[in-house]
């Protein structure tokens, strides 16, 4: 029998079962698929993690895992660590050793991250206005291009911060934000973050807030608490959830801002003079901040992810060969359930070697079309992974 006669027989047997020919499609491409697949998405993690890394020179925050301070520094994922102090960037500040970039990132938006940040931000990651405009007073936002595409926000619309605990407001205070501009995409956490001005976190933190003005007559009256010469308001005064330029200047922030909070700074120093000299400013024990040299607690995670990755993949070894020996068992009882259509063959003239070869085509066309699906799935996945892994990131 030729070759061509062969694969037309096994086409036909194959077709003529699709059901079974199926599911063995799935079964073994399945099987080649999560190991590969496990591979793209650790080596991708690692050069996503890396490429950000590398972008941020070093980081400023309190002593603590240097993972979690990265990471929250990085892409703003909630951190156990206690504030940086404003006085203590302010420090930083005036060591001179080079561009120092405040970072506060303990409030939401719904799913949203909340950035309070400096303009030097946008200069460090590339970030530019695609609708819109700039931040230009207290309440205002930017947000990414991919958080404007799935609440379909646009300049001009407004987006509330979420209180951390919604029975209790008093301490984060929810603040509706006015949407100046949306930024250009760059495939990174950014897209997903609203920015805001640092001072505009610390209203949602409670540390300021604006409220109506008291007439003479509400000062005079008994729901007023008066201590001397100062008027104190009770919880009947409205404050405002949303600045305005009708009550922007009714804005004030209450007790020493050497004492707000920050998450972490980002330092970028001049030269490797200046890096160095940063370096050795955290490095005594008295002190309460740490420096951190983001890529490598990056690289710290990587090699965590890489032990991770040799027992996952060891796994999926063991059930891809128990995947593979019942693919083996299918076949052979099926050839098996075929013998009366094997004996027809020889009664034609089939000799053994063909309806081996049969046997053979068969199964390679069940494997040559598992191999196949799994290289095309291979493919989609590698092309979505980065966007995948930012989203899970953030």
């Amino acid at each position: 029998m030729s070759p061509t006669g062969i694969i037309f027989l096994s086409w036909k047997a194959l077709r003529h079962r699709p059901i079974r020919s199926l599911l063995l499609v799935g079964t073994i491409a399945l099987t080649i698929y999560f190991p590969r697949a496990l591979q793209v998405f650790i080596n991708e993690s690692e050069e996503v993690l890396q490429d950000r890394a590398r972008s941020t020179p070093l980081l400023v925050g309190p002593r603590g895992s240097s993972t979690d301070l990265t990471l929250n520094s990085l892409y703003f994922s909630p951190q156990q660590l206690p504030p940086l102090t404003h006085a203590a960037y302010h420090r930083l500040a005036r060591q001179r050793f080079g561009t120092v970039i405040p970072i506060h990132a303990r409030f939401r938006a719904g799913n949203a991250p909340i950035l309070g940040t400096s303009l030097e931000y946008f200069d460090l990651r590339n970030l530019r206005i695609a609708e819109g405009h700039g931040l230009a007073r207290l309440g205002d936002c930017v947000i990414g291009a991919r958080l404007a595409a799935l609440q379909n926000l646009n300049p001009g619309d407004t987006i509330t911060s979420s209180p951390e605990n919604i029975f209790d407001l008093a301490g984060v205070y929810p603040l509706r934000m006015r949407i100046t501009g949306i930024l250009a995409p760059n495939q990174t956490p950014d897209d997903d973050t609203v920015f805001v001005d640092l001072k505009t976190t610390w209203i949602i933190e409670g540390l300021a807030h604006g409220h109506r003005e008291l007439s003479a007559q509400q000062i005079a009256s008994q729901t007023q608490n008066t201590s001397g010469p100062v008027a104190r308001a009770n919880a009947s005064v409205t404050e405002f959830n949303e600045v305005t330029d009708a009550n922007i200047a009714s804005f004030h922030f209450h007790g020493d801002t050497g004492n707000f909070p920050l998450s972490s700074a980002i330092l970028i120093p001049d030269n490797e003079k200046q890096r160095a000299l940063a370096m050795a400013f955290y490095q005594g024990e008295d002190s309460t901040e740490q420096i951190v040299i983001p890529l490598d607690a990056v690289n710290d995670l990587s090699r965590t992810l890489f032990a991770t990755r040799k027992l996952a993949l060891a796994a999926f070894r063991l059930l891809g060969l128990a995947a593979l020996a019942l693919a083996s068992m299918v076949f052979l009882l099926s050839f098996r359930l075929r013998a009366r259509e094997m004996r027809t063959y020889k009664k034609i003239g089939a000799t053994r070697m063909t309806i081996v070869l049969l046997k053979a085509t068969e199964v390679s066309l069940i494997v040559m079309s598992a191999v196949i699906l799994s290289h095309l799935a291979v493919s989609l996945t590698r092309s979505i992974a980065a966007d995948i892994l930012s989203r899970l990131l953030n």
